[in-house]
């Protein structure tokens, strides 16, 4: 290989282990792979000059494909002129790939984040009802001056972007990840929260697959670097031979391995540069691992509203079903923008057409300039295939499901609310009895009191009675007014709704012979009239 950069086997079992390992470290930079049917050769930090020696040089017949790799290439930008340059980029793609992602700083002075049942309500952002100022770092606050691309892709995690040119086809999107919870971040906003990592993946017309992955600074860990590399590490290990055989067979990327199997279909190149692109669009592990996780939290929720039934009625409700469940059904629903997204540009990316291609500083839309090819960019016959079958499983499986999620949401909703408005009405029918009991006694001891107040009356010529005459008189009144209360009781309550209803009639009455009533007093009759 021409340049400095040091090209080593792939398929060497040493050299295969050093990359695994090299490839998770937040200082790698970028990689070079060049592989055929039966050799493979990866360099790692490849230089300015050593892109501009591979960019000159023509693919060599026993490795035809190329995946150039780079992560943070806002800090390369003399790499990704000499890529705009090659391929042809348009001046606002190569302007937009070099944009330095928002510098994202937790507040130091506030070392914990209380749990969201604690907060008071804020103004700054309803649905989460938090403050834009939280000690969040995953979502920055777009600023209308100075937005960027990468300020608009955290706001909007289904932004995407497609641009395609003579030589190249370009998507962005965020690809989701999962993070780890930071110790001082436990609040109910923050369960479950993936982080976006925005990449641009490429493919060029002379079998070259180019992948651009947004920093990793704001990681907090080798675990975080890990997940947001997983598919990257993936796809890199099964183009060795160890990382291929030790693969198991849902994680199977034939890309390598199939460049000869249909030589009628495509040529070789064009073959492993499609399937290429194809699997590094396919982050079908973040995909999956993300619904399930979301099943898993709903199964979880769902078995605290349905053990809240059993939930005594003085203890208080659990305050923070709501909020999680609240915060699960945005997750979701940002979810579903996003995977329509991947539907669209699949869509996008299978139905070339005729499209405004800059060509080396101009426009071309002219279908019989020999610059004009439509995409641009040939697609292996397979990798379209694997793109429609990745379109279906989106529809049917990823968008299909998460439907099923929002719909199991609000009716845990609604049986969390009519959980509690059942315990409510316990409550209060605790509560009448209560109240009834209460005005049972007082009935019961009311004529006690009237007899006493009469015993105790400062009159001379009532003074005559002895506490015999008190207690006799007692015992009547007692004994009646039992009786009185409980042989009686019913038919009070049905004298009292009795009454009730004689009212309402006479309402209804009134309110229908009013009406007939002219201005000047007179009754009409209705029947003469007809």
């Amino acid at each position: 290989m021409e340049g400095k950069a040091k090209f080593e086997d792939f398929d060497d079992e040493t050299v295969y282990e050093q990359s695994q390992s090299r490839v998770l470290r937040d200082a790698t930079s970028n990689f070079v792979v060049d592989f055929g049917k039966e050799k493979v050769h990866i360099a790692f930090d490849v230089g300015v000059e050593d892109v501009q020696n591979l960019l000159d040089a023509e693919h060599r017949p026993e490795t035809p494909v190329r995946w150039i790799n780079i992560w943070a290439p806002n800090k390369q930008p003399e790499v990704i002129n000499l890529l705009a340059t090659k391929y042809k980029f348009s001046p606002r793609l190569c302007a937009v790939i070099k944009t330095n992602p928002p510098v994202l700083k937790p507040k130091v002075e506030e070392k914990h984040v209380r749990r969201f049942r604690s907060k008071p309500a804020q103004k700054d952002d309803i649905e989460a009802n938090t403050s834009m100022d939280s000690s969040r770092i995953s979502s920055p606050s777009p600023n209308a001056e100075k937005a960027s691309h990468y300020t608009i892709s955290k706001s909007m995690i289904h932004y995407q972007s497609i641009d395609v040119g003579a030589h190249f086809l370009c998507i962005g999107a965020n690809w989701m990840h999962k993070q780890s919870t930071l110790s001082w971040d436990d609040s109910i906003v923050s369960e479950g929260m993936q982080q976006p990592l925005w990449t641009w993946l490429v493919l060029c017309d002379d079998d070259t697959v180019i992948s651009l992955h947004e920093g990793t600074e704001f990681v907090h860990g080798t675990d975080d670097i890990k997940s947001m590399r997983s598919n990257t590490l993936s796809v890199l290990s099964q183009l060795s031979i160890h990382g291929h055989l030790s693969a198991d067979p849902i994680s199977l990327q034939t890309v390598r391995h199939t460049l000869d199997l249909d030589r009628s279909q495509a040529e070789r190149g064009v073959e492993g540069a499609s399937n290429l692109f194809y699997y590094l669009f396919d982050d079908w592990r973040a995909v999956y691992s993300t619904l399930a996780t979301y099943k898993n939290r709903l199964e979880e929720l769902q078995t605290e509203i349905l053990g809240d039934m059993a939930r005594k009625s003085y203890k208080a409700p659990n305050v923070e079903i709501i909020p999680r469940l609240h915060s699960l059904g945005r997750q979701v629903r940002q979810m579903q923008h996003l995977y329509q997204g991947y539907k669209n540009l699949i869509e996008r990316i299978l139905e070339p057409k005729a499209t405004t291609i800059y060509i080396g500083g101009s426009s071309s839309q002219d279908p019989d300039s020999t610059q004009f090819k439509g995409r641009g960019v040939p697609l292996a016959q397979s990798a379209s295939v694997r793109f429609e079958r990745l379109g279906d499983r989106l529809h049917l499986l990823i968008l299909n499901g998460i439907d099923e999620l929002l719909a199991e949401k609000d009716a845990l909703v609604n049986t969390y609310f009519n959980i509690n408005a059942q315990k409510d009405s316990e409550a209060t029918a605790r509560l009448t009895r209560s109240a009834t009991l209460l005005a049972k006694l007082s009935v019961l001891f009311l004529p006690v009191s009237l007899m006493t107040a009469y015993f105790s009356v400062q009159i001379e010529d009532l003074n005559h009675y002895s506490s015999k005459d008190y207690w006799y008189s007692f015992a009547v009144i007692m004994c009646l007014s039992v009786s009185a209360l409980f042989f009686f009781g019913r038919l009070l309550m049905y004298i009292t709704e009795t009454l009730d209803n004689w009212v309402k009639g006479v309402g209804i009455y009134f309110g229908n012979v009013i009406p007939r009533f002219n201005g000047g007093g007179r009754i009409v009759d209705i029947g003469r009239q007809q």
